[in-house]
C-alpha cells in the first residue's frame, strides 16, 4: 500500500514537473509572444523598406532621406545623416507597443501633449510615398525612460517604456552627422603636433608596439597610453555645433594650431584650429581636405595637444638607439 501510494506520488510529481517545463518552455513564450505582436502598434514596419523619415513640431520640420544607401538631412543641404540616431529612431518606432494604455479621446490629447499644437509628428514613408507609420510623440511619462504618444489616427494614448523624446526629437539639435574624423584609434602610426612655433613628431615602432618622439635622428620612448589617448580621441571626434562662419572670421586660413595623423595605411588626416569666439570655451575647427568648420571644446583641445613633458617616458629603461635614422613618414619628416 505503501508502494502504491509511492509510486502515485512519484508520477504525479513527474508529471508536475512536465507541466511546470511545458508551461515555462511551451504555452509561456507563445502566448507572451502572441500578446506581444497584439500590443504592437505596427506590425509590419521593416525598417529596410523605409526611405524617408518627417519630424515636425510646430514651425520646425526635418526631413531625412536615403539617398543611393546613405542617409542625408534632406532639410539641411543634404548633410550626412547621424546614422546610429536614425537607426535609432526606426528601431524604436518599429517596436512602438500599446499594451499600457493610459487614457483616450480627444479631450486628453492636450494632458498628455499629444495633440498637434504641442507634439512631434513622426512620419515614415516608403516607396511610392506611401506612409508607413505616422504617430505623435507627447510628454514623458512617469519615469525618464517612458513617454507618451499615440497613432495619428487613433484617439488611444499610450505610455512607451522608452523615452521617445531623446530618440526622436532634435528640435533644439540637428539631425546632422556631428562626427568630424571617424577611423579605428589602433591604425594610428604616426602623429605631428603643430602649436605655434613648436612641432613635435611622434612615430609608432610597429615592431615593438610602443610610441617614440622624433628629434633630427634620435627617437625617445614616449607614453604609449598618452600618444593612444591622442589617437582615440582623434578617432571619434565629434563636433559641439555646426557654426555659420567664413574660413577667414574663424582664424582657419593661415592657423597656427595644426595636428595631423596618419594611419597605418597612409591615409591622413589634419585638423586645423582656429580662432576662440568671444566670451566661450570653443575654438573654430576643420579639417584640412574639408570645407565644414565645426566647434571644439578647449578640454577636447587640450586632450589632443600635448608638449614633449607630457609625452616624454620618464620611466627608467633601455636607452633608445643612438643616431639611428627613423623611419620615413608620408608628409612628416622631422627636421
Amino acid at each position: 500500500m505503501i508502494r502504491q501510494r509511492v509510486m502515485i506520488s512519484g508520477a504525479l510529481l513527474i508529471a508536475a514537473v512536465i507541466a511546470i517545463f511545458g508551461w515555462e518552455l511551451g504555452i509561456k513564450p507563445r502566448l507572451e509572444k502572441r500578446r506581444d505582436q497584439s500590443s504592437k502598434v505596427y506590425t509590419k514596419i521593416d525598417p529596410s523598406q523605409v526611405k524617408k523619415i518627417e519630424l515636425t513640431r510646430g514651425e520646425k520640420k526635418d526631413i531625412l532621406s536615403l539617398r543611393n544607401a546613405t542617409w542625408v538631412v534632406e532639410t539641411d543641404q543634404s548633410y550626412p545623416a547621424d546614422t546610429e540616431g536614425v537607426t535609432n529612431a526606426l528601431n524604436a518606432a518599429k517596436k512602438l507597443s500599446c499594451d499600457n494604455e493610459a487614457a483616450s479621446g480627444e479631450d486628453q490629447f492636450s494632458r498628455f501633449e499629444v495633440d498637434k499644437g504641442k507634439a512631434l509628428e513622426v512620419k515614415l514613408w516608403g516607396e511610392k510615398s506611401r506612409v508607413i507609420a505616422d504617430f505623435y510623440v507627447g510628454k514623458r511619462g512617469p519615469s525618464y525612460t517612458s513617454s507618451y504618444f499615440r497613432k495619428a489616427d487613433d484617439k488611444k494614448i499610450c505610455l512607451a517604456d522608452e523615452n521617445l523624446i531623446t530618440v526622436f526629437d532634435r528640435t533644439n539639435d540637428t539631425w546632422r552627422d556631428k562626427s568630424i574624423m571617424s577611423f579605428n584609434a589602433t591604425d594610428c602610426k604616426s602623429i605631428q603636433i603643430e602649436d605655434g612655433a613648436t612641432t613635435l613628431w611622434l612615430d609608432k615602432n610597429l615592431a615593438e608596439n610602443k610610441w617614440e618622439i622624433l628629434e633630427a635622428q634620435n627617437r625617445k620612448p614616449a607614453l604609449s597610453w598618452a600618444v593612444d589617448g591622442i589617437c582615440q580621441t582623434l578617432a571619434k571626434l565629434k563636433t559641439q555645433g555646426f557654426p555659420m562662419i567664413i574660413p577667414q572670421e574663424a582664424g582657419l586660413q593661415k592657423p597656427s594650431r595644426k595636428i595631423t595623423v596618419t594611419l597605418a595605411d597612409g591615409k591622413s588626416y589634419k585638423l586645423l584650429v582656429g580662432i576662440q569666439p568671444k566670451g566661450t570655451e570653443n575654438y573654430y575647427v576643420k579639417r584640412e581636405d574639408q570645407p565644414n568648420i565645426f566647434v571644439l571644446t578647449q578640454w577636447q583641445l587640450n586632450s589632443l595637444f600635448k608638449n614633449k613633458d607630457e609625452l616624454l617616458e620618464k620611466t627608467p629603461g633601455a636607452p633608445p638607439p643612438e643616431n639611428v635614422p627613423p623611419p620615413q613618414v608620408p608628409g612628416m619628416n622631422p627636421p
